[in-house]
This record gives structure tokens, C-alpha cells and sequence, in this order.
């Protein structure tokens, strides 16, 4: 993708909202669903996983080269979620209770999920180590429960594709992830939570290995909404991207300190489940707390300050 971007057009051009200040190629992260792909082939995972999975890849290639239309990713992104669901063991949690609800429960889960994870690609490292973070200890969890080794196999697969697309993304990008690669992890990180776990405890903790795309997400939102500011317009106003831009850290520094925190949480998450479900909610309730706070200080430690735009 480095050498044949600028020749498909797959080049991100620097925004008011970008990180980078130079064309760079993208689509570089389309060699994490093709491990992904053949990983399913070679460890017989059922087409209602791999098929949705690989179109909303195939989708964010599309969206790469001519950029659709919101309404248009997010039809596709809810009909890959609801063969997933539908096609997948859904005898426990929301849809065994209620189908209809328990469809719409995980569609939004997982086409949010998978909407959050490429909102965090926005700076050099980030997406590639957190999805490495979240996807290692997924498969460590699931050792510890029992989960089909196929699901592990894939899970592992995922890690080290990610491991070998950071050499050429951080500390100075050679190419970017892009949504070929950043949706698709969203989408897959969500939808093996959802079908290899067979309780609700066992959901909960594996939410948390993605602990700071939701917290950042969701906090990005509510400070948004109360600056007043129109929520559906593209922004750069996430934590990770006020820390580069106008706190003027590394992009490297920022990405592992995000990875490193998340293993820390995924960490006391496994440890707290093996509790109860009340040491779980509040364990990540308090850290939920505590990412507020700090985020809020920052933001605006920032507004204070000029943007840097640091690389």
C-alpha cells in the first residue's frame, strides 16, 4: 500500500482535523483481515463470522478510495451485525430473553464498537497497539474459560498482524492504518466478544479490553454536547488527540501510554471478575470516573493553550 497508493487515490491528504502534516498512504491495514480470512479458512469458523467481517473490510477499502456516505457505512456496518447475530449462538444474555431486543442490543454494540475503534485511529500507533492489547487479552481470557481454540487461534492471528503493521506506522508513519483496517478491527473485536462468551460476566470483562476506546468515545461525546458543539461533525477533540495536537506530545508516547494503561485495566478486569459481577461494574465505574476527570482537566488544560500539532 506504501508503494501503490498515490496510484488508487489512497492517499489521506493533511485537514483541520488531521495529525499529520503530509499526504501519507492508507489502506495499509487491509493485511489484518486478510490474516483474519485465512485464519477462518484454516480453522473452520462459521461464515456468519468471517463473511459479515470481511465486507465491512471490503467496505472500508471502498470508503478509503471514495469516502460513502454516513448513511450508507452504517446500513452496511447494522447488515453485517445482524448476520453475525443471527447466524452465531445466541442462547444466552439479551436475545435468548427477547430476540428482537437481543438483536438490536448487539447490532448497536457491535456496529458502535466497530464506529468508536476508527474514531481512535488518529494518530500514528494508537489503533494498531490497542487492538493488540484488546485482541491478546481476549485470547488469554478465553484459555482461562474454555472458549473454542479456533476463536483463540483467530484472536492470536489478529495480534500479530497488528505487531507486524507497526513498524510501518509508528513513530512516523509510513502509511496509515485506514478504515480498511480500523472498522474492521471495531467489528471484530465486538462480534468475538459477543459469540465466544456464553454470559453475561464473561461480556462485561471482555468490554473492558477496550476499556479506553469506549471511555475516550463516550467522554469526547459528553464534553461535546456540553460545549454545545454539533455532535455529528468530525472533529479532533478525543483525549489521545488534545494530548498531540495541542499538548504537543509524541504520537509514539501517547499510543503506548494508552497501550500500557489498557493492560493494566484488563488486568484488574480479569481479577475482578473472578469475584462477582458487582466488583467488575464497580471497579470500571471508578476507573470510568477517574478517565472523566482527568480527561475534563485536560481539555481544558488544552483550550488554554496553542495547537502544536506535534508529530
Amino acid at each position: 500500500m506504501i508503494k501503490i497508493g498515490g496510484s488508487y487515490g489512497l492517499m489521506d491528504l493533511p485537514g483541520y482535523r488531521s495529525s499529520h502534516n503530509r499526504p501519507t498512504p492508507k489502506g495499509g491495514g487491509v493485511g489484518i483481515p486478510l490474516a483474519f480470512i485465512t485464519a477462518s479458512f484454516l480453522n473452520a469458523i462459521p461464515i456468519s463470522l468471517w463473511l459479515p467481517t470481511t465486507i465491512i473490510s471490503v467496505t472500508g477499502i471502498v470508503d478509503d478510495r471514495i469516502e460513502l456516505s454516513k448513511s450508507w457505512r452504517l446500513l452496511v456496518h447494522f447488515a453485517c451485525a445482524l448476520i453475525v447475530l443471527i447466524g452465531g449462538d445466541n442462547s444466552w444474555g439479551p436475545v435468548a430473553l427477547n430476540p428482537l431486543l437481543g438483536l438490536a442490543i448487539g447490532a448497536l454494540f457491535i456496529v458502535g464498537t466497530a464506529n468508536f475503534f476508527n474514531f481512535m485511529d488518529g494518530i500514528n500507533g494508537i489503533a494498531g497497539i490497542s487492538a493488540a492489547v484488546g485482541f491478546s487479552f481476549l485470547a488469554v481470557y478465553g484459555i482461562r474459560q474454555g472458549v473454542p481454540t479456533p476463536y483463540i487461534v483467530v484472536d492470536l492471528c489478529v495480534v500479530f498482524a497488528c505487531i507486524g503493521f507497526l513498524p510501518f506506522n509508528i513513530p512516523n508513519a509510513k502509511v496509515f492504518m485506514g478504515d480498511a483496517g480500523s472498522v474492521f478491527l471495531g467489528f471484530l473485536f465486538a462480534t468475538m466478544v459477543w459469540v465466544s462468551n456464553t454470559t453475561l460476566l464473561g461480556v462485561v470483562t471482555c468490554i473492558a479490553f477496550f476499556f479506553l476506546i469506549y471511555a475516550d468515545a463516550a467522554t469526547t461525546f459528553g464534553i461535546r454536547f456540553a460545549q454545545g458543539d454539533p455532535i455529528m461533525v468530525a472533529h479532533r477533540r478525543h483525549l489521545y488527540q488534545v494530548l498531540v495536537n495541542e499538548l504537543g506530545l509524541p504520537h509514539w508516547k501517547v499510543s503506548s501510554i494508552y497501550g500500557i494503561i489498557q493492560i493494566l485495566i484488563s488486568m484488574i478486569a480479569i481479577v475482578l471478575q473472578n469475584i462477582s459481577m458487582a466488583a467488575l461494574i464497580t471497579g470500571m465505574t471508578v476507573m470510568g470516573v477517574l478517565f472523566i476527570v482527568i480527561s475534563v482537566f485536560l481539555h481544558r488544560k488544552a483550550d488554554q493553550m496553542p495547537s502544536t500539532g506535534s508529530l
